[in-house]
């Protein structure tokens, strides 16, 4: 027998007491101790009687007039079952009346409780399943949620996933509300700091790249695209943001978002990178001027490298083409270092000459062939991108990024984490986008205070309108 004793704020003595059975059989199956079930049983006991006693004192102070200090009249009593961690808990909900001598000619009423558990959940169990179902399918979620924690059956996949989404719902709230703000400030307000010459913390970088997710709308495309950037100052990985509407002022409000949160507040230097992708080029666009645009260079390097390999096995194997094609190796390698070096007009006359020379050979030869294809991808490639390619070099140098690492890191830890590749899993774009909310509030850490924001607002029980005035300025 388990005992709990404690005193309220009023004095009283407050008792409960837990009866847990041992017995010699399950001490030689090899339960020592108490039990994964044993400390349900505790917890849901105890738990049981902190809530009642939270919402006894709780439902007290608020049927007192914080005007004239009296009892507001009683509506009536009803139950009502609160969701928490350790069990689900009954508790008595009264009604209070809306105090008649303060303010008269008013009938209206209302409930205590939803003031503090609009949900019928604490907020502590639908943060908690709403991060175990970011982080975890849904079923697994729900599994494990039974496992260690004294909840109902009906806790199952479709509850994790309707409390994933509400949660994402209210934060995709806050931000685009916060997106509104950060736009209207920016534009008005400026920043107030020093811009020092070579201060490298002077530059916000915003990595953007965009992730592909299995489409279950069988009416759309098979695949919908999401964007996932990163945005942060210097060399700084900074804050995470994703949204499925690829629209160029939801970008844009989101970024502003974002940067305002890393200090931007309307100068600065604004450096977007990414991988020339039509729907992420709108984002320089919008941004506040001046914004530069840079080509990531790894997508550069990585569609370069087939084509230097290609070359140097046919400088080392195929002395009937090095005839033709005597500096082709060379020739790649020149056009690489004139990309490095923020020289894209030199590299695209280079380009041309080399798919020149290699139109000739490609009919015979499957080498020659596969190599003109990839010069010509690379030079289209190039061309739709020429005003974003700079002196790679340089900035290199100068310790300024020059890829979009941060982006495609970003992906991978949240996107593909959870909507992985391999399984054989289909998203609605409401839910991915409601997910992915919940996903980058808790790695952005940030998800608690978020959910707790609500509650730090009270808000008012009748319109200021009809509040009473103080007895002297009623008087005069």
């Amino acid at each position: 027998m388990i005992t709990i004793e404690g005193r309220n704020e009023f004095g009283e003595v407050c008792r409960k007491q837990i009866q847990v059975n041992k017995s010699w059989e399950r001490l030689r199956d090899g339960e020592i101790g108490l039990s994964i079930d044993d400390g349900k049983a505790i917890m849901k006991s105890l738990q049981s009687a902190v809530v009642n006693q939270e919402m006894e004192t709780y439902a007290l102070f608020r049927r007192v007039c914080p005007d004239c200090q009296t009892f507001r009249p009683v509506k009536d009593y009803t139950k009502r079952r609160i969701r928490t961690v350790f069990g689900t808990v009954e508790v008595r909900n009264p009604r209070w009346m809306l105090c008649q001598d303060c303010y008269p000619g008013m009938v209206g009423g209302f409930t205590v409780l939803k003031e503090i558990c609009p949900d019928r959940a604490t907020p502590e169990l639908m943060e908690l399943t709403a991060r175990l179902g970011s982080m975890l399918p849904y079923r697994q979620a729900a599994r494990m949620l039974a496992e260690f924690l004294p909840i109902e059956p009906t806790e199952t996949h479709a509850t994790v996933r309707n409390r994933t989404i509400r949660i994402g719902g209210l934060l995709d709230d806050q931000l685009v509300e916060e997106a509104w703000q950060s736009r209207s400030e920016i534009a008005d307000q400026c920043q107030l700091e020093m811009q020092l010459p070579g201060d490298h913390r002077k530059e916000f970088v915003i990595s953007v790249d965009t992730a592909h997710i299995r489409g279950a709308d069988p009416n759309m495309a098979r695949n919908f695209e999401i964007v996932v950037a990163r945005c942060g100052r210097g060399d700084v990985g900074g804050r995470y943001f994703v949204t499925s509407n690829t629209d160029r002022s939801e970008i844009r409000d989101r970024s502003l978002q974002a940067l305002r949160k890393e200090g931007y507040c309307g100068l600065g230097d604004v450096t977007v990178i990414s991988d020339g992708a039509e729907i992420l080029k709108r984002l320089p666009r919008a941004m506040p001027t001046p914004t530069k645009h840079i080509i990531d260079w790894f997508h550069i390097a990585m569609k370069v490298q087939p084509m230097q390999q290609i070359a140097d096995h046919l400088v080392r194997s195929r002395s009937d083409l090095v005839e033709n094609l005597p500096t082709i190796d060379r020739d790649i390698k020149a056009v690489k270092w004139r990309l490095w070096h923020g020289r894209g007009d030199r590299a695209i006359r280079d380009l041309e000459r080399i798919i020149a020379q290699l139109q000739v050979l490609r009919q015979d030869d499957l080498c020659a062939g596969r190599l003109h294809n990839l010069g010509s991808q690379l030079l289209t490639y190039i061309r739709s991108n020429r005003g974003a390619i700079i002196n790679y070099g340089a900035r290199y140098r100068a310790g300024l990024r020059v890829a979009t690492t941060l982006a495609e890191s970003a992906v991978n830890s949240l996107v593909a984490k959870r909507m992985v590749k391999k399984q054989q899993m289909r998203w609605s774009q409401h839910g991915a986008h409601m997910l992915m909310q919940v996903r980058t509030a808790e790695i952005n850490g940030e998800l608690r205070d978020r959910l707790r924001a609500r509650f730090r607002e009270p808000e008012p029980q009748v319109p200021s309108l009809f509040k009473p005035k103080p007895p002297l300025l009623r008087a005069a």
